[in-house]
């Protein structure tokens, strides 16, 4: 998800950066807890008929969907916010707070979009100012990664 702003001043703009979330934090965890009471009840079902070595087997294929479902909910909730002044240009990425923080000139602020010679993997969108360069916009779809780009050249 791609939200631009633009502040009181017009050079000033702010473009916030959301992976597509499908489902929130507490959805995901009723989802899980129902996929844990069924599982339960079918393991426990075997368990009384004698095939007790079905419950070991159910915990664990339970604790790998638990840490896969934790993994992917920490990874929607990724957030990159490109802040765009008079002068600068600053890239925040992080989840609740920015976790890494790039601060660039606008003025010789350039942006890249690296496509794969084969076609067989996404493109990259990159901010590229002095030698140094930070991708942005990774877990975006390709459309919306060109739309970003033709943006951010228009805004630079």
């Amino acid at each position: 998800m791609v939200d631009v702003q633009r502040g009181a001043d017009r050079s000033d703009w702010q473009i916030v950066l959301r992976p597509n979330r499908s489902i929130s934090w507490r959805g995901t965890l009723w989802f899980f807890l129902g996929l844990c009471l069924i599982s339960g009840t079918i393991a426990t079902i075997f368990a009384l008929l004698g095939f007790w070595l079905v419950l070991p087997f159910a915990g664990l294929e339970m604790l790998a969907l638990g840490i896969g479902l934790y993994l992917v909910a920490c990874r929607c909730h990724e957030c990159e916010v490109i802040r765009i002044a008079a002068d600068r240009v600053r890239v925040e990425k992080g989840r609740r707070y920015p976790h890494r923080v790039w601060d660039f000139n606008r003025v010789w602020t350039q942006v890249v979009v690296e496509r794969c010679p084969d076609g067989w993997y996404p493109s990259r969108l990159l901010i590229r100012s002095q030698g140094r360069v930070v991708e942005i916009g990774r877990f975006l779809s390709e459309p919306e990664r060109e739309r970003l780009a033709t943006e951010l050249v228009r805004v630079l």
